[in-house]
C-alpha cells in the first residue's frame, strides 16, 4: 500500500524537513536540524503546518510549471507507472532511451516519452549494465533538484550508507506524494498530453495489411491440409512429420525452408496450426492432420475473426513463450507443447497492456521497451507472494517449479529480469502480437524495434467499423481468369478453390477456369447454378456471355453418363408434395436437382431435416441405404423385430424395434395392456381390411418381420378373419362309405343302369377328402371350432 503524504514526511530525517523548508521558504520556529541530526521528522512538533504549506495544491502545481525538462519527464514517468519505482531501473530507462544526457549535449527538442530515436542497447543477450551514479550525471542532478523540492521521497526501506537523503545516486524505491501525482496530473493536462492516462490522442482508422495477412496465412494452412485427402502425419510428439513440414513449407515459407528441419523451428508455422486448430479449420485424429469444414469461420465479418484469434491466442493457454527464452537455461522447463501457465497468460495480457499504451504509427526500440516495462510491471511472471525478488529464479520461490539459470552460473535480480523477463517480452511482442497484426516488425529498416499498428488499438477498442472495410472485387475476363482484388475475402476463395484452378495467391489472386476444374467440381456435387451465382455476386454483374455459355456446355457433356457418389435422392407418391417442397422457401434449400415428377436430390447432410419436414406434414419417411440386401423378388431384406405367438402377440426381439415397421404393424395390430404389447385380434383385422389393407399384404409383412414363421392355428383364424376362404367356414363330415376310383371308371360307372342307381351325387372337384380314424373324430371337430369353422 503506497504511504500518505504526512507518513512520507514522517520517515524523513528531521535535517532533510528543515532543507526542504529553508527551500520552500516555509518558516520553523523549532530546533534547528544540527540539533539532532538523527532524529526523523516525526520528532517535530511543526510537522503538521510544514505538511499543509509542503502539500498546498496551489503550490505544487506552480511549482511542477517551473521544473526543468529533465525533472518534468523523470516525474511524469514515475507518475505514469503507479508513483513509485527503483532508482536504478529509472536511470537505465531514461539512458537506454537517451532522455536526459542526449538532449542536454545536442540541444535536441525534448519528445514523448517512449518516442526512441537513438537505440542504446543493442544486444539484451549481453550482460547488463546499469549507468553508474555519478553525484553529477544528469539524471542523479534532476532526481536531487526533485529531492529537495519536496515533489519526490525514498522509502524507509532506502539504505543511504551515511549519504545525505537528497543525493541521487542511491539505489532505493523513489515514491511521488499523492498531492503531487495530482498536480502532475493538472499540470499535463495544460499541455495538452491529455487527461487520465496523459497520453495523446491518435485518430486510427482503416485495417492494416498485417491483420489481413493473419487470415490469410490461416486460409494457406488450410488448403494445404485440405489438398491431402488422408491429412498430414503427426509424430508422437505432437509435432508434424518432415515430409509434411516439407508441404507446409512450399507454399508458407518466407526464407525459413533452407534452415527448418523440425516444426519447432518455425515458431511462425507452428503458431499458425495450433491457431488453425482452436478456430476448427483444423483437427487431430487418429495421428494425422485433418482439414474440418471451413465455411463456417471463413463466413464470419473480418472484425469476429480478428477478435476471435486474439482472444484465443492472447487469453488462451495453447502457446506457451516460456519455451521459447533465448540464452537462459530452464529446468525442467515446459514440456514440448504444453499449455502455458495462468501466470504466463496474465503477464501476456500485461505486455499487450503496455504495448497499446503507445503510440500508434512509431517505431519504438524493443530494448528500451523493455526496461520501461520493468517501471511498470515489476512483478511480471513472478508474483511478489511468490518469494523475494533475489529467489524468484529458484524453483522453490517461483509458481514454475524451475530453475532459471545462465549457462555459466546463476542470474542476480538485475540481470535475470532483462534476460526471464525481457526474453518473455520479446517472444510475445516478435510472437504472438507480430503475428496477429497488432505489431509490426522491420528487421532491415527498424532492427530491433516495433510499432503499434493503427488496427491493433482499433480491434481493441471494440471499433468495428474502422476494421471494416468494402471487400475487393472479382474480375471475370473473357479468357476465363479470374482476377480477385485485393482486399480479398477468404469465403471468395475457398468458393473459388471448388471449381476454379489457382494459380497465384499473394495480394492479388489469381485462378482460371478450365474444362477439368469444372467437371471436377460436378463430379463432387456442385451445381453449375451454384458456380454462376458465386461469380455474378463476386463480379457485382453480368459475365461475359462466352464464359456464360461454355461453363453450361461443360455442365451439359460432364453430365452426360454420371455417378454420383453418397448421394440421397427422395421419391414421393404424389407429385403435389414435391412441388410445393420446392415452392417455399423453407424447404426449398433442403433439396437439389428434381430428376423428374416424383424424385428429387436431397442436399449434402440435409436429410435429417428433410426427413422433420416430411413428419411435420403427416408423411412417413422410409430411409433405404445403398447396399441393402434384397430378396430374390427384388425386396429389400430386414432383420426379423418380433416373434409371434399362436394367440396373436408380437413378443419384440429388441428392447428398441424399427419405427417405421412398429408403425406398419400398427394398422392391422391392436395394442393389448395386459400383455403389454401388438395383438393381432379379429377387430383389428377388420379395420385394416377397411383401411385398404389386404391379407395377403399382412400376412407377408408377418412373415418377413417375424423370425418365425406364422403359426398354423393362426393362419387359419387370420384367413376367417380376412374372408381368406371366401365366406365359406362350414366343413362337412361324411360318414358314408366312399369308393375310391378314377374318374374315367366313375364316367362309365354312371352309364351302366344297374349300378347308376345305386350311385349318389359326387363331391365338388374344388373340395378335398382327408381320412380321420374314428376314435380321434371328436377331437379333430372340437378343434375345428375352436377355430372358427362350423360342422355337422
Amino acid at each position: 500500500m503506497k504511504p500518505s503524504d504526512v507518513e512520507l514526511l514522517e520517515a524523513i530525517p528531521l535535517y532533510h524537513l528543515h532543507t526542504l523548508a529553508r527551500s520552500r521558504q516555509i518558516l520553523l520556529t523549532g530546533a534547528t536540524p544540527e540539533a539532532n541530526v538523527s532524529a526523523d521528522a516525526s520528532a517535530s512538533a511543526e510537522l503538521g503546518e510544514v505538511a499543509r504549506q509542503l502539500f498546498d495544491a496551489d503550490v505544487l502545481r506552480t511549482l511542477v510549471r517551473t521544473l526543468g525538462e529533465g525533472e518534468w519527464l523523470i516525474l511524469k514517468e514515475l507518475v505514469l507507472c503507479g508513483g513509485r519505482a527503483n532508482s536504478r531501473d529509472l536511470a537505465f530507462y531514461c539512458h537506454s532511451a537517451g532522455l536526459l544526457s542526449t538532449r542536454q549535449q545536442t540541444g535536441e527538442p525534448p519528445s514523448e516519452m517512449g518516442v526512441v530515436r537513438a537505440y542504446r542497447i543493442e544486444n539484451t543477450h549481453k550482460p547488463i549494465a546499469y549507468p553508474p551514479a555519478h553525484p553529477h550525471g544528469p539524471f542523479e542532478q534532476a532526481i536531487r533538484s526533485l529531492l529537495l523540492e519536496g515533489l519526490l521521497f525514498w522509502s524507509k526501506q532506502t539504505s543511504f550508507a551515511g549519504r545525505e537523503y537528497s543525493s541521487g545516486t542511491h539505489d532505493g524505491l523513489l515514491i511521488v506524494p499523492l498531492s503531487v501525482e495530482t498536480a502532475v496530473h493538472e499540470v499535463a493536462k495544460e499541455r495538452e498530453l491529455g487527461a487520465g492516462p496523459l497520453l495523446s490522442a491518435v485518430p486510427e482508422s482503416g485495417t492494416d495489411a498485417r491483420m489481413r495477412l493473419l487470415q490469410r496465412w490461416l486460409y494457406s494452412y488450410w488448403s494445404v491440409v485440405a489438398e491431402v485427402r488422408e491429412g498430414l502425419p503427426l509424430l508422437n510428439n505432437g509435432l508434424l512429420s518432415r515430409s509434411a513440414l516439407r508441404s507446409v513449407l512450399a507454399r508458407m515459407a518466407e526464407g525459413e525452408d533452407d534452415v527448418v528441419r523440425n516444426e519447432n523451428e518455425s515458431l511462425r508455422l507452428l503458431f499458425l496450426r495450433l491457431l488453425a486448430m482452436k478456430v476448427g479449420l483444423l483437427r487431430e485424429q487418429q495421428g494425422m492432420l485433418q482439414a474440418a469444414p471451413a465455411e463456417a469461420y471463413f463466413a464470419l465479418p473480418f472484425y469476429e475473426r480478428a477478435r476471435q484469434c486474439y482472444q484465443l491466442a492472447v487469453e488462451g493457454s495453447f502457446w506457451n513463450e516460456m519455451f521459447y527464452l533465448p540464452a537462459i537455461n530452464v529446468k525442467p522447463g515446459p514440456e514440448l507443447l504444453a499449455e502455458a501457465h495462468p501466470e504466463v497468460v496474465r503477464s501476456r495480457q500485461v505486455v499487450l497492456e503496455r504495448v497499446l499504451q503507445e503510440i500508434p504509427g512509431t517505431w519504438i526500440d524493443l530494448p528500451t521497451f523493455v526496461a520501461r516495462t520493468r517501471l511498470y510491471a515489476p512483478s511480471l511472471l513472478f508474483p511478489r507472494h511468490q518469494g523475494s525478488r533475489m529467489d524468484r529464479y529458484s524453483n522453490e520461490c517461483n509458481p514454475y517449479g524451475w530453475d532459471f539459470r545462465l549457462q555459466r552460473g546463476w542470474l542476480t535480480h538485475r540481470e535475470g529480469w532483462y534476460l526471464v523477463e525481457g526474453g518473455f517480452i520479446r517472444a510475445v511482442i516478435e510472437g504472438v502480437l507480430s503475428w496477429l497484426g497488432i505489431v509490426e516488425m522491420d528487421a532491415k529498416e527498424h532492427p530491433g524495434a516495433f510499432r503499434l499498428l493503427p488496427a491493433g488499438r482499433a480491434l481493441f477498442r471494440a471499433d468495428e467499423q474502422a476494421l471494416e472495410q468494402p471487400e475487393g472485387r472479382l474480375i471475370v475476363q473473357p479468357n476465363f481468369e479470374l482476377v480477385a482484388m485485393a482486399p480479398v475475402a477468404e469465403s471468395l476463395l475457398l468458393a473459388l478453390d471448388r471449381f476454379a484452378e489457382r494459380e497465384q495467391l499473394e495480394y492479388v489472386a489469381h485462378y482460371r477456369l478450365t474444362r477439368a476444374s469444372v467437371t471436377r467440381a460436378i463430379q463432387r456435387g456442385y451445381l453449375i447454378e451454384d458456380m454462376l451465382r458465386t461469380l455474378e455476386v463476386a463480379a457485382d454483374g453480368a459475365l461475359p456471355q462466352n464464359v456464360r455459355y461454355t461453363l453450361l456446355e461443360w455442365e451439359r457433356q460432364a453430365r452426360r453418363v454420371e455417378i454420383w457418389r453418397e448421394a440421397t435422392l427422395m421419391e414421393v407418391a404424389d407429385s403435389v408434395l414435391l412441388d410445393a417442397l420446392l415452392g417455399e422457401q423453407e424447404t426449398s434449400s433442403l433439396f437439389g436437382r428434381r430428376l423428374s415428377s416424383t424424385l428429387v436430390e436431397v442436399a449434402p447432410g440435409k436429410l435429417a431435416e428433410a426427413q422433420q419436414v416430411l413428419w411435420e406434414r403427416e408423411q412417413l419417411p422410409a430411409v433405404t441405404r445403398a447396399g441393402t440386401l434384397r430378396r430374390e423378388d427384388g425386396e429389400e431384406r430386414q432383420e426379423p423385430q418380433w416373434r409371434l405367438r399362436e394367440d396373436g402377440l408380437l413378443q419384440p426381439l429388441y428392447g428398441v424395434l424399427n419405427f417405421y415397421l412398429v408403425r406398419v404393424a400398427e394398422r392391422f395390430c391392436a395394442y393389448d395392456e395386459a400383455r403389454g404389447g401388438l395383438c393381432l385380434t379379429e377387430s383389428s383385422v377388420h379395420a385394416a381390411l377397411k383401411q385398404h389393407m389386404t391379407l395377403d399384404e399382412v400376412m407377408d409383412f408377418l412373415r418377413r418381420y417375424c423370425i418365425d414363421d406364422i403359426p398354423g392355428s393362426l393362419v387359419l383364424r387370420l384367413k376367417l378373419w380376412g374372408n381368406g376362404y371366401e365366406g365359406q367356414r362350414h366343413i362337412g363330415v361324411a360318414r358314408a362309405p366312399l369308393l375310391i376310383l378314377p374318374e374315367q371308371v366313375l364316367n362309365d360307372l354312371e352309364a351302366d343302369e344297374e349300378i347308376h342307381n345305386f350311385l349318389q351325387e359326387v363331391i365338388a372337384p374344388e373340395q378335398r377328402l382327408v381320412h380321420i380314424s374314428e376314435q380321434h373324430l371328436e377331437r379333430v371337430l372340437r378343434l375345428l371350432r375352436e377355430r372358427g369353422f362350423t360342422t355337422d
